[in-house]
């Protein structure tokens, strides 16, 4: 698929493996792989194969690889082979940036949930159809909530662009329960005006109300008034909004309404 919205940065990551491998004497072995994977590998000029790659018998010494995608940005990089060691190349690649004039489409992957026979999944907010397989979401950050009964767990999972991302989710009976299979995420807008609350990187603060409020995305903590206090579900953005665990959202509703009286 060929993406035109230019959605992550170039990152080449070029490790050595301190282990002995099963290697030719005098070469060295070089593992490649790419976000998203089905990279052509270019190496010295010539062809080897697609990511993810495994290269072994290659002479030791400087060599250059370059990556070739439909869609995305060529990337080159140049690779010391030690003789009886893997090189790991690890390269996200650039999407080409739109055509002039053309209007920029969202990069989008796929989400496949494995183990969800009889479960509900919904995905921010939207109920999914079985039997959730290669579901198109955009590439970032989603919320998955899943419900199987009385079992209902809520996380986030991210997705990237032009890949294949599989959720397996734990055996029936494996969740928890009771209040922290109950929260669930949802946006805080949907409770609180936008014109009262900020976001300063990851720290989500309201004022709303006579409430005051912060807490961070992925952190389990927050201080209420002054009051810290700890959530079975942390906060999460999505597309770049902030979502906040129900009962604590319920909890804000509940005081404000009060203060209102």
């Amino acid at each position: 698929m060929a993406l035109r919205t230019a959605c992550v940065v170039l990152a080449i990551f070029v490790v050595t493996l301190w282990a002995p491998v099963a290697a030719s004497s005098g070469r060295g072995s070089v593992y490649v792989t790419t976000l998203p994977p089905g990279a052509t590998v270019w190496m010295d000029g010539n062809y080897m194969g697609e990511t993810p790659l495994y290269l072994d018998g290659l002479d030791g010494g400087r060599h250059f690889i370059t990556l070739t995608h439909s869609g995305w940005q060529p990337q080159s990089t140049a690779i010391d082979v030690t003789v009886g060691r893997v090189t790991t190349v690890s390269a996200v690649l650039t999407a080409n940036a739109p055509a002039p004039g053309a209007s920029p489409a969202r990069p989008k992957g796929t989400l496949t949930v494995r183990g969800a026979t009889g479960a509900k999944i919904v995905v921010d907010g939207v109920t999914m159809v079985a039997p959730y397989e290669l579901l198109p979401l955009s590439a970032g950050d989603h919320i998955l909530f899943v419900q199987r009964g009385s079992e209902r767990t809520t996380s986030r999972i991210r997705i990237y662009p032009d890949t294949a991302t599989t959720v397996s989710l734990a055996p029936r009976g494996d969740v928890s329960t009771g209040t922290q299979g109950e929260d669930m995420l949802a946006a805080l807008a949907d409770y609180v005006p936008v014109s009262d609350f900020t976001v300063s990187g990851d720290v989500i603060t309201i004022h709303y109300k006579g409430i005051e409020l912060e807490c961070a995305a992925g952190s389990h903590t927050y201080v209420l008034n002054g009051k810290p206090g700890t959530l079975t579900v942390a906060p999460a953005f999505v597309s770049g909004r902030p979502y906040l665990p129900l009962s604590l959202l319920n909890r804000i509703a509940s005081q404000t309404g009060s203060a209102g009286h």
